[in-house]
This record gives C-alpha cells, sequence and structure tokens, in this order.
C-alpha cells in the first residue's frame, strides 16, 4: 500500500489534482479553521476599534477586544503558512515530475514546458505566501497594521509621537509597537536570507546540471530579489522606530 502511495505521487496526473486542492484550501481553509467571534469578514474594523482603546490606554498589554482579533490574525496565518508549505512541496514535487518528462522527451514536448512554467510560477506563489504568513505569525499585530488605513486618527497620532522623540524614552504601548515592528521586520530578512541561499544552491546546481538557461536565470534573479529583501528588512528591524515612523506616514 505505501508503495502504491508513492508510485502515485509520482504521475503528474495525481500532482496536479493535489496541487489544486491545496490551492483551493489556501483561500478557504484559514478562515474556516481560525475563526471565531472574528474573522475575515469584520477583523478590519474590529483591529481599527480595539487599536484606538489600546492607544488610548497606553498600556503595553494589549485590552481583550485587541487579545481577540490578534489571537485570531495568528491562527489565520498559522494555518495559512502551514498550506502554503504542503502547496510549496505538491508545486516542486510536480516540477521535478514533468522536468524529469522533458529531459526524457515524454510526452508533447510543448505541454511540458507550458505545465512545467505554470509550475514554476505557482511554486514562486506559495513560497512566496510562506514567508509573508510566517512573518503574519509571528507578529500578527503589525500583520494587522496596514488594516488602519492611511488616514487613520490613531495612527497619526503614533507618527506625532515618534516624531516629537523618535530616539527617546517611548510609553509601554508605543515601546510595545515598536517591539514588534522590529520583529515583523526581522523575521522577514531571516526568511529571505534562506531563500536566497536555497536559490544561489539551485542556481549553482542547475548550472552543473546544464539546466536550460531560463532555469538558472530564474533561480538566479530570486537570489537577488530575496537579497535586496533581507537588506531591506534588516534594516528596518535594526531601527524600527523610523520604520514605524514611515509606515505611519504612508511611506512604508
Amino acid at each position: 500500500m505505501h508503495s502504491r502511495a508513492l508510485s502515485a505521487l509520482r504521475r503528474p496526473g495525481v500532482l496536479a489534482a493535489l496541487t489544486a486542492t491545496l490551492l483551493l484550501a489556501f483561500f478557504t481553509a484559514p478562515n474556516a479553521l481560525a475563526r471565531d467571534t472574528v474573522n475575515t469578514s469584520n477583523v478590519s474594523p474590529a483591529f481599527r476599534s480595539g487599536f484606538a482603546a489600546y492607544w488610548n490606554a497606553g498600556d503595553a498589554e494589549q485590552p481583550a477586544g485587541l487579545r481577540g482579533t490578534v489571537d485570531f490574525w495568528f491562527r489565520f496565518h498559522v494555518v495559512k503558512a502551514g498550506v502554503s508549505a504542503l502547496l510549496l512541496a505538491a508545486a516542486v514535487a510536480l516540477g521535478v515530475v514533468l522536468w524529469r518528462r522533458l529531459r526524457a522527451r515524454e510526452g508533447r514536448r510543448a505541454l511540458l514546458v507550458l505545465s512545467a512554467t505554470g509550475t514554476g510560477a505557482l511554486g514562486l506563489f506559495a513560497l512566496v505566501a510562506l514567508m509573508a504568513n510566517v512573518q503574519g505569525a509571528a507578529a500578527p499585530f503589525s500583520s494587522l497594521m496596514p488594516m488602519l488605513g492611511a488616514d487613520n486618527a490613531t495612527l497619526a497620532q503614533v507618527g506625532e509621537r515618534l516624531a516629537a522623540d523618535p530616539s527617546g524614552a517611548h510609553s509601554p504601548v508605543l515601546a510595545a509597537m515598536i517591539g514588534d515592528f522590529a520583529t515583523y521586520h526581522a523575521v522577514l530578512a531571516v526568511a529571505a536570507a534562506l531563500v536566497a541561499l536555497a536559490a544561489a544552491t539551485a542556481t549553482v546546481l542547475l548550472r552543473r546540471r546544464h539546466a536550460p538557461r531560463l532555469a538558472p536565470a530564474a533561480t538566479a534573479l530570486l537570489t537577488l530579489a530575496a537579497l535586496v529583501l533581507a537588506f531591506a528588512n534588516t534594516t528596518s528591524a535594526f531601527d524600527s522606530p523610523a520604520a514605524l515612523a514611515a509606515f505611519t506616514s504612508g511611506s512604508w
């Protein structure tokens, strides 16, 4: 039974069906599994209300209403990160099978090339989604902040406080925001660095195996993009007050 299952997973049709199922789950499962009184339909207004109460209280500890919203967002990203990881694994497996068939000249070449290209694009989507959702799970509060909107009055007050004393002693609530914002960027910096390392390794291996030029060129481009992302987020993590100030001004 075990060998049959493994044999089935080597078939492009089975892998394609599994990939399609995981793609559907990516868009449906997180809210279904993580929802409580807060869900994707009301998370934005719930966070705006909780954020205002949090800022006005001035305490580092989040009020119950905000805590529930942040907890939902954490669960949402954990589920989505898990599905993204499975989707990435399925896309990689399908890509390997298609690549082997292409090299062995099994089936129609044009169809295999088109399928492999689409699978590569899906794999890139899954990778980006995995990185973003790991980041969101690590710092769900900061991940929610874009929902405030650029014209949010409370967010403007945060920016004014930072502008008045960017490097001085901050209130407990502002210090907590700065710390969470640092975590938010640090996690993405580490993830991007790991992707850069993996993509650079893949580039070398593909060139040694004389893969078609498009493949190593794509992984080299991914390496460069990941390095830029890692550098930008490392800078923001080390200067979190400035990064938060930039966000409040709409330039983040």
